[in-house]
């Protein structure tokens, strides 16, 4: 296991009503969730002071008489930005990367001692993921100065896998059960392992959703009410463990609550185990990213989730003299992670051929891209770089780049692209 030294691994949930930090260094001897005043959901606006100092604020507390000179108070960061919208406030505008920015970084601020002098790695955790969002989240991290290549994101899904399989095993030998409640609805997903295949394959699905909202009440009273939310959450939990061997739930959040899932909650606890909690995505990011740091041990189950890329992709090299396959893209990775760049010296050729192999059986499909106009120099006398990453789940990008050759030959400024879709 490869360790750097003084690592600081942070693991962010973001989503509309707060964000969370859990995080990881040598200093501590498990992830920590950074709380303030023992609350570690950090609210989700910003204020600016007169004096042009930024800090978190609660949009549904009051604004003390102190703060009314405030420059900007902007309420629900997360929510106006992840469709890449600009934010206006008291007459200004700011582009959706530059606002989140600002606030990820007074989100870490209480770790300043730990991220001086310390090589940062972030993963970000949302419910939802899309290339907009994706390219936000990554730009804004940049702002406040983490590296392209220490930047990963994911889906609530895959940081509940993470955060599973981080667990004792015996919690995870058989199906696991995440209970949330999500837009008005308790939701209930299994994880399952199959482990058929190697390396296993984990993936996590919908089973059940029960809607909870002011029309399913139908004007019912408090009391009545209770009970009536017993009683629906007890028949989800009936068809989420029906014909299933589920060990272990989780419930995420604070909606459950014993005041009236009271006949749910002794069943969801008998012969199972059941733990309740708040930052699970949080955690099971920062368990994501200390594997991709290799402080963690992995890669003996991949998640199978709706991002997973299912292919390898590679090409052809001599490398130290010898013909050897050079990897670009790993099978099981999330195609928003896919960024890879490397440079090389063509054998006189003028295309690239790139190799794809699905995870299934089948052959390997040979992807030619050609360079025209590339110039024509003695052999090994030219350097490219190409730079691979994928725009969705099925389109992936190739972009070459014509060095030239040292101070012999000046890059020509040709690029070349071509989109390959699966």
């Amino acid at each position: 296991m490869v360790q750097a030294a003084n690592e600081l691994i942070l693991g962010i949930d973001l989503n509309p009503a707060y964000a969370q930090v859990t995080y990881w260094h040598q200093s501590v001897k498990e992830p920590m969730t950074l709380g303030i005043e023992e609350h570690t959901q950090l609210a989700a606006g910003l204020r600016q002071d007169e004096n042009g100092f930024w800090s978190l604020w609660d949009a549904s507390l009051a604004v003390p008489e102190d703060e009314s000179t405030d420059q900007h108070r902007i309420s629900g960061v997360f929510e106006k930005v992840e469709g890449g919208e600009t934010v206006e406030s008291n007459g200004m505008v700011f582009a959706p990367e530059e606002i989140l920015a600002i606030y990820l970084k007074q989100c870490v601020a209480g770790l300043k001692l730990l991220t001086e002098n310390t090589k940062l790695q972030v993963m970000i955790s949302v419910r939802r993921l899309s290339e907009t969002l994706n390219r936000v989240l990554i730009e804004a991290l940049q702002r406040i100065g983490v590296d392209r290549k220490q930047i990963y994101v994911q889906d609530y899904l895959s940081s509940f896998f993470y955060y599973t399989i981080h667990q004792k095993k015996e919690l995870w030998m058989q199906d696991v059960a995440l209970i949330t409640f999500e837009e008005e609805s308790i939701v209930g997903y299994i994880l399952q392992i199959d482990r058929s295949t190697k390396p296993a394959i984990a993936r996590v699905e919908p089973v059940a959703r029960q809607p909870m909202s002011d029309e399913v009440r139908a004007g019912r009273s408090d009391e009545e009410w209770k009970r009536e939310k017993d009683r629906l959450f007890f028949e989800l939990l009936k068809k989420l463990f029906e014909r299933r061997t589920v060990t272990t739930s989780y419930l995420m959040g604070d909606y459950f609550n014993k005041s009236w899932a009271v006949r749910s909650i002794q069943f969801l606890c008998n012969g199972r185990r059941a733990y309740q909690g708040m930052n699970l995505y949080s955690m099971g990011a920062c368990f994501a990213s200390m594997e991709r740091a290799g402080i963690l041990p992995g890669g003996e189950i991949l998640f199978g989730g709706n991002d997973m890329v299912d292919r390898n992709i590679g090409m052809e090299m001599c490398i130290r003299g010898k013909e050897n396959y050079y990897p670009l893209v790993n099978a099981g990775v999330n195609w928003y992670e896919v960024h890879h760049v490397c440079e090389f010296i063509p054998h006189g050729e003028r295309e690239i051929r790139l190799i794809s192999r699905s995870m299934t059986p089948g052959d390997p499909v040979i992807h030619t891209m050609r360079l025209p106009g590339l110039p024509k120099r003695p052999d090994r006398a030219t350097r490219l770089r190409m730079t691979v990453y994928f725009t969705s789940l099925s389109s992936c990008h190739i972009d070459i780049e014509d060095l030239g050759f040292g101070g012999l030959y000046k890059s020509s400024g040709l690029s070349w692209s071509r989109e390959i879709l699966f």
